[in-house]
């Protein structure tokens, strides 16, 4: 009979143990990959890498899924508040910054960075709201940062989106 007990006790440690493995895999939180914007204000998700076209290394210009910009148009002027976004690889942030029209004129100090949205063509006027530019007005990575802009380039070159 002590011997039914001992395999019983043994077995519900074995069942309890195999339960507090699967359940720890719905409980933690899944490890960030990939490219993430995320709007500070309410940490929700503006784009992914999925909602990524391309990266345009020469004229700092990541063009965006039609899904990814009707979000962002969505948002309104809640889009181009203060509070801001992150940009993060992998987990890791690598900028920070805040969104601006290309009407705006307020230009945070280093280190966070603008976004330009919808982008435009400065000379032309044209707008795309298609894409979105880094590093508004001077369209150049920011120098001070050049650990934060290499990672961003060497992030897109393995995705086999930059141009």
């Amino acid at each position: 009979m002590r011997r039914w007990i001992w395999i019983f006790m043994i077995l519900i440690v074995v069942v309890l143990i195999l339960a507090v493995g699967l359940f720890t895999g719905y409980v933690e939180p899944p490890p960030e990959e990939g490219l993430r914007l995320i709007f500070l204000e309410d940490n929700a998700l503006l784009i992914s890498d999925s909602d990524v076209v391309s990266y345009n290394l020469t004229s700092q210009e990541i063009a965006i899924t039609e899904a990814a910009s009707e979000r962002l148009v969505g948002m309104g002027d809640e889009l181009y508040s203060f509070t801001g976004f992150l940009i993060k690889i992998d987990g890791e942030e690598v900028y920070q910054g805040v969104f601006r029209s290309a009407f705006m004129s307020a230009i945070p100090g280093p280190p966070k960075i603008c976004i330009l949205f919808p982008s435009m063509h400065i000379q032309s006027g044209i707008k795309n709201h298609n894409a979105i530019r880094m590093f508004y007005p001077r369209f150049e990575p920011p120098s001070d940062q050049p650990e934060a802009n290499a990672k961003f380039s060497e992030y897109f070159g393995e995705a086999n989106k930059l141009i």
